[in-house]
């Protein structure tokens, strides 16, 4: 493959010269080059699957008034299409002359939404999709429950809708400002609903991976069925209306919990076609479990001498229901401790960290840390008044998205269980659509360069030029509510 300053393309449009076609996200080229004439914008395009080439692999033929696109498959001509629509965003009614030969790097490109702390209407997380899409990612990953609210609709279970997709009021500012707004706050996705998302999502190629977390952030279960939590039935468990790690988990030592497990995700399988199902995983603390007659009898029982063995065991157990059904698990890189099965994906998000153990115990990974791709964080590092909105701290500016290297620390075998990178958009600090897309673009832009050519990538300069040149205009026709201090790189 030629390096990465393939990425500009130099062409003509008609028999005069052009300026430089600058695209972001054309990562992976096997040649980018001047050929021949251009084409009006509103010329045919004509389309084909070649299984010569790679399933996401496509070329794009811009010549002598033609445009052809082919892929190894659908999802490859789509992408192909995705960069059709980029350069005529910049050259208007006349594109140039060009060959584009692209593949993406990992076979699993992701962005996460968050529609527990606050919720998000069926159009907004289709919008969503559409952000995906342009930035020739193929995995949306939907958090459906938390402590703050149960999101998705199961027959078996009326009352996590009923109850649990409503907290009686919200935090208002940052954590531990003890202010409330007094207004209850809910909603949730119908089945009917959750399948259209699917369907509207596979018809852009993208897979809808469903998270139900276990064995923590379970505050909204429990209020539903107060039964399944270790301090019983009699318990007055409420859905959070703060945000943060809460004690109360699911009841690891209830045989109870487990059947309410299983039968959620019989009616999430049904829902949702994925190979993964994301089971969460994270931030579970085990006080309860340490006092919980229930666990200590499992734990006795099991030969288990720490509390982090409950949790695996609870793992263990869903990971072993899901794959008699076909499915696999993913889970947030705290899956490891007690230790996990090598069938088990690792979502790397404490940093990287958890990522290259899991990798070098055999596990695969996607990397999705907080250190470059959490989406919520501040973008400057320093709001400076009203011009950035209200997001959790940190600072993750474009430029450090830009510099994750998922294969740091790894040899060549253990490279190979990277399996692909994603972006978290986490929701406490985020209450609207517009903010959303305010947090996630242009970052996202970042993530799907690393995604397609994390070994080829441009000066960062040339990066934001490139951003500006062949994104910006989409996103500014689209009505997307982009960030445009992100390029100014305030450390």
């Amino acid at each position: 493959m030629l390096a990465a300053v393939a990425l500009m393309v130099v062409s003509a449009c008609g028999s005069e010269p052009a300026a430089p076609v600058k695209l972001a996200i054309v990562p992976n080229p096997v040649s980018v080059e001047a050929i021949g004439r251009g084409a009006k914008a509103t010329a045919n395009v004509k389309t084909r699957v070649d299984a010569k080439l790679a399933p996401e692999a496509y070329e794009l033929r811009v010549k002598n008034g033609r445009i052809t696109i082919k892929g190894g498959s659908e999802a490859g001509v789509f992408w192909g299409r995705q960069t059709l629509a980029q350069i005529v965003a910049q050259c208007g009614e006349r594109i140039p002359g060009v060959l584009i030969k692209d593949e993406p790097a990992f076979a699993y490109r992701g962005a996460h939404l968050d529609c527990c702390r606050h919720f998000f209407s069926v159009d907004e997380v289709k919008s969503f999709i559409d952000m995906i899409a342009l930035h020739k990612l193929n995995v949306f990953h939907w958090h459906l429950t938390e402590d703050q609210g149960w999101r998705p609709e199961i027959k078996a279970y009326p009352r996590l809708t009923e109850v649990g997709s409503v907290r009686a009021e919200t935090l208002v500012g940052h954590y531990g400002s003890n202010q409330y707004d007094g207004t209850p706050y809910g909603g949730f996705y119908t089945q009917d609903q959750m399948r259209d998302v699917v369907k509207y999502a596979a018809e852009r190629f993208i897979t809808v991976i469903p998270e139900i977390e276990m064995p923590g952030h379970a505050s909204a279960a429990l209020a539903s069925y107060p039964e399944l939590g270790c301090r019983g039935a009699e318990y007055p468990y409420k859905v959070q209306t703060t945000w943060g790690v809460f004690p109360e988990v699911f009841c690891a030592g209830n045989p109870e919990t487990v059947t309410f497990l299983e039968k959620v995700l019989d009616e999430i399988c049904d829902i949702f076609p994925s190979e993964y199902i994301h089971i969460g995983g994270d931030e579970a603390p085990r006080d309860e479990w340490e006092k919980c007659p229930k666990c200590q009898a499992l734990m006795k029982e099991k030969g288990f001498t720490r509390e982090a063995e409950l949790q695996s065991y609870l793992i263990t157990t869903i990971e072993k229901y899901l794959a008699d059904k076909g499915r696999k698990i993913i889970g947030w890189d705290e899956i490891l401790d007690g230790g996990v099965s090598q069938s088990a994906t690792v979502m790397s998000w404490r940093g990287a960290q958890g990522g290259i153990a899991a990798a070098k115990m055999g596990n695969d990974v996607v990397m999705t840390p907080n250190s470059h791709f959490y989406f919520d964080y501040y973008q400057t590092g320093d709001p400076r008044g009203n011009e950035e909105p209200l997001g959790i701290g940190g600072n993750l500016p474009l430029r450090k998205c830009y510099s994750f290297d998922p294969f740091d620390q790894l040899n060549e075998n253990e490279k190979a269980h990277i399996k692909g990178i994603q972006a978290n958009m986490w929701t406490e600090y985020v209450a609207t659509f517009d903010h959303v897309q305010h947090m996630v673009l242009p970052r996202m832009a970042a993530l799907a360069e690393i995604a397609w050519n994390p070994d080829g990538r441009t000066e960062y300069d040339d990066f934001v030029d490139r951003i500006v040149n062949g994104l910006l205009p989409i996103y500014t026709s689209r009505g997307y509510n982009y960030a445009p201090y992100a390029f100014k790189d305030i450390e």
